[in-house]
């Protein structure tokens, strides 16, 4: 972009925005910071790695809207103009800490910044004490007199700045107001940060002993997972041209999926290539003898793909292929973006796991894929929604197929069936809003009195008191009308 032209945002598929103060501002600021420093990063402050030039502003095409009953919604955002405005950043942790690495943050800019600071959320795991849910620092870090402290005697805050208390972040607890901790609680949040930052270190270090100590088994899924550039040969041809090179038409997509029932769909998706390497490359790691996470507290087998180096495959997985399929096939306040994944294969196989209690998944939209290899049984029993009638009403047995994908809502309950034959290896991701998490409907669940008895197959012995096996931990049907989401489990 030339240096005199004025600033164009963008903004999904919307196309230049005529902008408005703020992000004149914001454009302005940008434009300085790169002028000031260059662009080779030799001028620049040894924590800051890299950030957004001015032509690099995205506004937010949907945004978090109140009512006037103080509740909160995920709508189109019809003021782009107005912001937010997000930016990226790469920001090294502290030196000589074990937080000594590169962090990849977002930066989102209100409507009245400067007078207000930019958000901070980091891509990414991350073990951090001081971490809410959605990646984000805990609220003391944008007090006036923490980390994040206004730039000037005006109270405005300035990128740099931002910039800064994120590094701070990275390389000690944080600065908590005069007066609002005793020497006790401050010591005790130390050790806490201490102990965190160690296992964050120790994540990393894991992964970095399997890629270059002991060796990858498939050189090729790494190499994708630090390009994001996913080799077409994997997929299934159709899934290629009407996702992948087909600029996500909805249309197009809807004409390619299969409804095996409301609210599940399914699709053709990878090939026997990618599936074989995926299986060799999970059951290489777990014969090196590092430790293995494994998927959930229901699954004893089955590892997580994040904590073996391949997160960004897995990036670059959610927001070039289920991303698109999401948004045309769910509303758009679940499926309008999405922010982070846990991403895991589930392995059944006689005298292991042979199946999966009826549940909901910690997931907006779950994308279920299976990769192999030979089995009988092993369907997946798929009842209603959460939060609907029906939730414990049969809809559905789907018949897994080898690299075919299933997705529904987190919220749709289902449940897999014993093996009775072989192995079933899936691959799954649960993809994760953070926007949409921060919605009123998210919050809170309303579930509504059932009308019928509930069907057989729907019950959890996990979560329904009416199993006749039930855990004692039980809750279903719950004791009032309305709780909270924290329990869709």
């Amino acid at each position: 972009m030339n240096m005199g032209e004025s600033p164009s945002v963008t903004s999904g598929k919307v196309g230049p925005l005529k902008v408005g103060r703020p992000v004149e501002a914001l454009f302005d600021e940008l434009r300085s910071i790169h002028q000031k420093h260059g662009d080779d990063l030799k001028g620049w402050p040894a924590y800051v790695r890299s950030l957004s030039t001015a032509d690099e502003i995205r506004t937010c095409e949907y945004a978090l809207f109140d009512d006037t009953d103080g509740k909160t919604a995920v709508q189109i955002n019809d003021e782009p103009e107005e912001g937010p405005w997000e930016i990226d950043a790469v920001i090294r942790g502290g030196e000589g800490t074990n937080y000594d690495r590169d962090f990849r943050i977002v930066l989102t800019f209100p409507g009245d910044w400067p007078k207000r600071p930019a958000r901070v959320r980091i891509k990414g795991i991350l073990h951090h004490i001081l971490l809410m849910d959605g990646n984000e620092p805990m609220p003391v870090f944008y007090h006036p007199q923490g980390t994040y402290a206004p730039s000037n005697t005006e109270g405005t805050y300035d990128i740099m700045t931002c910039l800064k208390a994120v590094h701070g972040f990275f390389n000690a607890p944080l600065k908590w107001p005069e007066g609002s901790m005793s020497p006790l609680q401050e010591r005790e949040i130390a050790r806490q940060w201490e102990e965190a930052a160690a296992s964050d270190a120790e994540r990393h270090e894991i992964i970095s002993k399997y890629r270059n100590d002991v060796g990858a088994k498939h050189n090729a899924l790494f190499e994708a997972a630090d390009s994001k550039v996913l080799p077409r040969a994997w997929f299934d041809a159709e899934f290629a041209r009407v996702v992948l090179d087909g600029e996500g038409d909805a249309d197009a997509i809807r004409a390619m999926v299969k409804e095996e029932c409301t609210g599940a769909y399914s699709f053709p998706f990878v090939t026997k290539e990618f599936s074989d390497m995926v299986i060799e490359e999970a059951e290489h790691y777990q014969q090196s003898g590092l430790p293995v996470r494994r998927p959930n507290s229901m699954n004893a087998y089955g590892l997580i793909l994040n904590e073996i180096g391949l997160e960004g495959l897995m990036d670059a997985l959610q927001q070039q292929a289920f991303l698109p399929v999401s948004r045309a096939l769910f509303p758009a306040e679940v499926a309008c973006r999405f922010d982070a994944h846990h991403s895991f294969l589930v392995h059944y196989e006689i005298g292991h796991d042979l199946g999966l209690d009826m549940h909901t998944d910690d997931s907006d939209i779950t994308f279920n894929t299976c990769l192999g290899k030979e089995f009988e049984g092993a369907g997946l029993t798929i009842c209603g929604v959460m939060g609907e009638e029906g939730m414990r009403k049969l809809r559905h047995v789907y018949s897994h197929v080898v690299g075919r994908c299933l997705v529904h809502l987190g919220r749709h309950r289902h449940g897999a069936d014993d093996i009775t034959k072989g192995e079933r290896l899936n691959l799954i991701c649960w993809n994760h809003n953070y926007l949409w998490r921060k919605s009123s409907p998210y919050k809170t669940l309303t579930l509504p009195d059932e009308t019928e008895p509930p069907d057989a197959q729907c019950l959890s012995f996990t979560h329904d008191r009416d199993h006749p096996n039930a855990k004692p931990s039980a809750w279903y049907p719950p004791k009032r009308s309305e709780v909270r989401f924290d329990k869709r489990v």
